[in-house]
């Protein structure tokens, strides 16, 4: 396995529409393993195939592993869900707001609302078909990354962005 660069705005892959993974050969296992330890590498819950410079419709999330983290989200902590071809189905009315980073933004935070639950339909890393009902913090993640497939980012839809060492301050950020 090995570690691949993450990508920041100023590369036009992370903009983009990603396309439909439709070869789930070993080239494209090589890259979810790859993902995967970079994601891990870089103390993430989720990565997608547009922040490792790959215009792939694949995700990968995994909650972390720990001892708070299996309070809180039972069997989902620890848990690695790799989805190519994600789409959200169903929302529910219910929004929350809750803080994003992103891998791709190192260094800044936002107030992001999202759907308390989603259902996703998509295909494993193998091409079988999959559908997940998914709610809270696994659903924002899960959110969160399909975004990055359309080319959008938390800053595009934050209510505000800040710099977790400005403490209390908050800047807005226009988007």
């Amino acid at each position: 396995m090995a570690l691949l660069d993450i990508i920041q705005p100023n590369n036009p892959i992370l903009r983009q529409q990603a396309l439909r993974v439709s070869d789930f050969g070993d080239d494209l296992q090589q890259l979810i393993d790859d993902m995967f330890q970079t994601m891990l590498d870089a103390d993430g819950v989720g990565i997608a195939g547009p922040q490792v410079a790959q215009s792939l419709r694949i995700i990968l999330v995994r909650l972390r592993d720990d001892e708070e983290s299996r309070e809180l989200y039972g069997e989902n902590a620890g848990q690695l869900y790799v989805v190519a071809n994600p789409k959200i189905i169903k929302r529910s009315e219910t929004m929350v707001t809750g803080v994003e980073g992103c891998l791709s933004l190192p260094g800044l935070l936002g107030d992001v609302d999202r759907h308390e639950s989603i259902e996703v339909t998509g295909q494993d890393r193998h091409g079988n078909p999959l559908s997940l009902k998914l709610a809270d913090w696994l659903a924002r993640v899960f959110q969160h990354e399909i975004d990055h497939l359309d080319g959008r980012l938390f800053i595009d839809i934050a209510t505000k962005v800040w710099r977790p060492e400005d403490d209390d301050a908050v800047a807005e950020i226009e988007a």
